[in-house]
């Protein structure tokens, strides 16, 4: 079970730690550890997702591996997933800080979630996509299928 905690962290909406050379500096990949849900939000927000703050504050809320991705402890990367914890693992919530995309990070972060999964020896391994992300994904080996999905309730 991940524990997430409520912590606000503002500072972290705009990030912009760059070196002179206009590189990135202290990032970091933290595997299964805590992650604020204050900041979880605020990444959602920054991609352009709904916050969803209240469901991640919520107790029945599990993962079964998620990576965050901090610069000077702020999250500028994440990705989840959840899993039957046998055969089928469902990835989600990919999401890269816009000021440190294109530098490699989801690419990174899709390489870890799917060697994980595979050393977990889960059979099949499922993701739903934005069409516009569909070159991205078949670089991992996602074929596409025929998939539904249904919102059930607006959020923020």
């Amino acid at each position: 079970m991940v524990l997430y905690i409520y912590q606000k962290n503002t500072e972290c909406l705009s990030v912009g730690n760059r070196t002179k050379e206009g590189n990135y500096m202290n990032i970091s990949y933290v595997e299964n550890g805590i992650v604020a849900v204050e900041d979880i939000a605020n990444l959602r927000s920054l991609v352009g997702w709904n916050r969803m703050k209240e469901e991640y504050e919520n107790p029945l809320m599990d993962s079964y591996y998620h990576i965050a991705v901090y610069s000077d402890n702020c999250l500028i990367g994440y990705i989840d997933s959840v899993s039957n914890k046998v055969t089928d693992a469902y990835i989600q919530d990919l999401m890269v800080h816009p000021d440190y995309q294109h530098m490699g990070i989801a690419t990174n972060l899709m390489n870890r979630m799917i060697k994980y999964l595979k050393d977990n020896r889960i059979f099949m391994i499922s993701v739903i996509y934005d069409k516009k992300l569909k070159p991205f994904y078949d670089g991992f080996g996602f074929n596409e299928n025929l998939c539904g999905q249904m919102q059930t309730y607006e959020e923020e």
